[in-house]
């Protein structure tokens, strides 16, 4: 029943057309309910049909061409880990189609084409180099919309003001930041960056934002009262419990986390090990059999498309995607560990007992962080001394 459906919506004139035939093969791949719940919805029909009237070209610039919407996005990616399209860093595409409309609001063309140089030189060729080894990260989106909104509002409010980029005044720019919220620090590095290339007067700049406080760790009897809920509470999903360890016990950042790759978990005879740095780290009983456990359960959340090839531990949404760190983070928070305290809590601990060699081998933790935590070695202790009631992993 799924087949004929399918067929019937990439058919155009009661006839398959030519070169849809992959997309019909990756389609009928997953589950057919899955499919013919995604297939009843008005968006992806108008996809398939786009594709079978030939409007819309098999091609990744046919697909941007659509209205961003989820059904796109499943389709893409499940065509993409098909082998129907090439893959491409999707979170990098995005950003580029989103930093076009975020200018466009510039009335004025030649701000609009600064703030283009600078979203181009400055950050996409940061982003380019960095991503020959790992794909855009969300955390870095994000900074680079915080920059770009920060440049496009500053160049408004100066218009706004009776003045432009190139005649402001370090007064302008001190009026900028108080008058605001703290958003506004975001246009620092657009600042310095014109600055460099004399778009404005030397000497104007906006101070980096002052942190409010450091982050407080989880508090050492908290986190080893979680650990011990993660370690033997068969109720809460095997993705999660995993996933709370690594922070909560190896200070491991969502980020990374949530791109292991099944590889990592190497398992030979009794022992399993987790590659997070240059060595393996051999698992500890009862989170060894958790990690194997999750090896044999592991399981998406994917509408359309193949999910037993995924090479990744926590399969996300998306056909051949993992799982999103801030999807990770709201499951985990439902559970009551947040990562940064948590991950702080850890460290503290760790920073105790190994050195930061050790720390950045085992953890892949790097090493500026691995020695400025040991060499705060002797603080952190007299602290988790005072913690009262500091609990081992027991039953």
């Amino acid at each position: 029943m799924h087949d004929q459906h399918l067929r019937d919506a990439l058919s155009h004139d009661g006839a398959l057309r030519p070169g849809l035939e992959p997309v019909h093969a990756v389609l009928v791949a997953g589950e057919a309910k899955a499919g013919l719940i995604w297939l009843a919805q008005p968006s992806a029909r108008t996809i398939l049909t786009a594709l079978a009237d030939g409007t819309c070209p098999l091609t990744h610039e046919g697909l941007d061409a659509l209205l961003p919407n989820k059904s796109v996005a499943f389709l893409r990616a499940a065509l993409v880990t098909g082998g129907v399209l090439p893959a491409r860093d999707e979170r990098f595409a995005t950003l580029e189609r989103w930093i076009t409309q975020a200018t466009a609001v510039l009335t004025d063309e030649t701000e609009r084409q600064l703030v283009r140089r600078f979203a181009t030189w400055h950050h996409l060729r940061r982003l380019r180099r960095e991503a020959r080894n790992r794909p855009v990260t969300s955390t870095q989106a994000h900074a680079v919309r915080a920059s770009i909104r920060a440049a496009v509002a500053l160049l408004v409010w100066l218009r706004e003001h009776g003045t432009e980029l190139g005649t402001c005044t370090r007064s302008h720019l001190d009026e900028w930041i108080a008058s605001g919220t703290t958003t506004r620090y975001n246009a620092r590095g657009f600042v310095e960056w014109c600055r460099r290339n004399r778009h404005i007067g030397k000497g104007l700049h906006i101070p980096s934002r002052e942190k409010l406080s450091h982050v407080r760790p989880t508090a050492e009897d908290e986190r080893w009262a979680l650990s011990r809920r993660l370690m033997h509470d068969d109720s809460i999903a095997i993705e999660d419990r995993f996933a709370g360890l690594l922070v909560l016990l190896y200070a491991q950042p969502l980020t990374v986390v949530s791109q292991l790759p099944i590889t990592s978990v190497t398992v030979e005879g009794p022992q399993t090990s987790l590659i997070l740095g240059d060595k393996p780290l051999l698992l500890p009983e009862p989170l060894d059999k958790l990690a194997r456990q999750l090896l044999a359960r592991r399981r998406g959340h994917i509408t359309i498309g193949a999910t037993a090839d995924s090479p990744w531990l926590f399969p996300g949404a998306f056909a051949g995607q993992h799982l999103s760190n801030y999807h990770l983070g709201t499951r985990l928070k439902r559970l009551g560990i947040y990562s940064r305290p948590g991950r702080a809590s850890a460290l503290m601990g760790l920073s105790t007992q190994l050195p930061a060699a050790v720390l950045t081998e085992l953890l892949g933790i790097s090493p500026e962080t691995a020695t400025a935590w040991t060499q705060s070695g002797g603080q952190w202790a007299r602290y988790a001394a005072e913690v009262s009631g500091r609990s081992h992993l027991q039953s």
